[in-house]
């Protein structure tokens, strides 16, 4: 059990067999969408890491990533600047995005230092270092935080909604106190330290409203309890080696209780 700096290459082909927070998250909807995950890489996931890397690593993120030229690629000087963006990708591994994402990212890890809360639990920390903890309830499991100090653990998260009434429903859609309970526990496994975890949640469009919000006792609790029983799951299905998706029966859909709080 250990915390290493390694590249996400390496975290990711290295320990692909070890149980992260979105696998766990998967085998809560079902074992196949584990065992067969769908591959996501939208514009909505590249705009995410690009503003990941300028709000946690901004020295690397301005070496790696550059604004797209707004050039007309028939002309002579325009392929000559696509010519040019080529061979620094080729040989520097310079990644060009469009002009709007960069200045949008730039934007919104301005907007992070600059507001108070955010600032104050992302100091004398490390960013993106990854957790490797060998037998964590009887599985091998994998963690890479966002930022970490002995004493917390930091996500960062863009979205369209940053108020609390807007956040939660996206904490509570993609599982996110999942997410901050088994980091928070893998953690503890690794180096023995209880943590709190935190959200800090900046809208992706200006003015790039920022909110930090702390994941609550009950919320972690119950973030823990999901997260063992996906647990259980993967190891009843490695044991069989069957990986279902959902029911095979039909099934009567009802209201939920808030529509039928409309009635």
């Amino acid at each position: 059990m250990t915390w290493l700096n390694i590249s996400d290459e390496a975290y990711f082909n290295e320990f692909r067999s070890y149980i992260s927070s979105t696998d766990i998250r998967r085998l809560l909807r079902s074992p196949a969408h584990f065992r067969n995950p769908a591959v996501v890489d939208t514009p909505a996931t590249q705009f995410g890491t690009l503003a990941h890397a300028f709000i946690l690593l901004p020295g690397d993120a301005e070496a790696r990533y550059r604004p797209r030229a707004d050039v007309d690629g028939r002309t002579k000087e325009g392929k000559a600047t696509r010519e040019w963006e080529a061979n620094l990708a080729a040989n520097q591994g310079v990644k060009f995005v469009s002009a709007a994402d960069y200045n949008a990212a730039v934007s919104i890890a301005s907007s992070i230092r600059t507001h108070l809360g955010a600032t104050s639990i992302l100091t004398s920390g490390v960013a993106e270092v990854s957790g490797i903890a060998n037998d964590f309830l009887g599985i091998n499991a994998r963690i890479k935080p966002d930022y970490r100090t002995d004493a917390h653990i930091v996500d960062v998260k863009t979205c369209s909604d940053a108020r609390a009434t807007g956040f939660i429903r996206s904490v509570m859609t993609y599982e996110y106190c999942v997410q901050a309970a088994y980091y928070c526990d893998v953690a503890e496994s690794i180096d023995g330290k209880k943590r709190d975890f935190y959200w800090v949640a900046v809208e992706k469009d200006a003015p790039y409203a920022v909110a930090v919000y702390k994941a609550s006792d009950e919320m972690l609790e119950y973030g823990r309890q999901q997260y063992k029983r996906a647990i259980e799951i993967y190891k009843e299905c490695s044991a069989l080696d069957l990986w279902p998706s959902y029911s095979q029966q039909i099934q009567e859909l009802t209201l939920p209780i808030w529509a039928k709080d409309l009635t």
